[in-house]
């Protein structure tokens, strides 16, 4: 408990020092706004945009919006319609949903069968593909504006800062941004290579924190945050959101959360479980 009280105090200062960042969810490694709605990732790994925001009603999955000039809008599917299929496909729920549109590409049409004040009726719908993101304002680090969110990462170098114990002695503690590049559970090392210069491999001993807490959960190509305590690793975290809920993506406040018009949620940026709020299935966006 200790070790991970330590680790949530390291992490509090520098959530507190980037704060505005982690909070504009800029490190997620997405590269969509959470305006743009993105219904599935096709197996030519292009997404779908339809543009609407969906929740678990009664009836079943229901949309709550629709975006202005989206496929779904230009369609004329409203806001309170029920989808009950998708090319003659029953959907029960969120995630049928985003389940039958899995395989589609950008220029497809699907029917949309819903109920709109109890009447039945289908709504042929043509996918596009997501809008391009708009950029991202950041009024704490005005220098960063102009990059994109999916390279946005790469930009941080880390740092360091010191403190002193409850005995008066100072003490460095250093933080390094980077991508994963080997992984070897069973010898415990993970490479990096670091955003700052260079590559760097890391013994996960016994009193290394990692999160996840699993090695075999980390993976080439992941983005990790290094932390160490005077020139000694402390922890490895996967992921830039530093395993704080509050300033990993917006989607993770629970379901239909701002990020729900995403539905290509997997990111090899998340806690895999960790510790991100929870998304639940009641709600999401397509």
């Amino acid at each position: 408990m200790r070790k991970i009280s330590m680790v949530a105090a390291l992490v509090l200062i520098l959530a507190g020092t980037l704060g505005g960042l982690f909070a504009a969810g800029v490190f997620t490694g997405g590269g969509s706004s959470s305006a743009a709605a993105a219904a599935s990732k096709a197996s030519t790994n292009q997404s779908v945009y339809l543009g609407v925001e969906i929740v678990q009603g009664t009836d079943g999955p229901t949309i709550a919006s629709v975006i202005a000039d989206s496929p779904a809008d230009k369609a004329g599917l409203k806001r309170g319609d029920v989808i009950k299929a998708i090319d003659g496909t029953s959907v029960s729920d969120v995630q049928a949903v985003r389940d039958a549109l899995k395989d589609k590409n950008p220029g497809d049409t699907v029917t949309v069968s819903i109920t709109r004040n109890g009447n039945a009726q289908d709504v042929t719908v043509t996918l596009e593909a997501p809008p391009t993101p708009l950029p991202q304002a950041y009024p704490m680090l005005p220098e960063l504006n102009g990059i994109p969110r999916d390279e946005l990462f790469s930009h941080l170098l880390g740092g360091s800062f010191q403190f002193t114990d409850k005995d008066g002695k100072t003490h460095t503690a250093s933080v390094d941004l980077g991508t994963v590049t080997s992984v070897d559970a069973n010898a415990k090392t993970i490479s990096v290579d670091l955003n700052a210069g260079g590559s760097k491999q890391y013994t996960i001993s016994s009193d290394v924190t990692t999160v996840p807490n699993d090695l075999t959960k980390f993976a080439n190509g992941d983005h990790v945050v290094i932390i160490s305590m005077d020139g000694n690793l402390r922890a490895l975290v996967k992921g830039a959101g530093l395993g704080v809920p509050f300033f990993g993506r917006k989607g993770g406040f629970g379901s239909g959360g701002w990020d729900g018009f995403r539905g290509d949620r997997g990111s090899k940026d998340g806690f895999d479980g960790g510790f991100e709020m929870p998304r639940g299935q009641a709600g999401g966006g397509l």
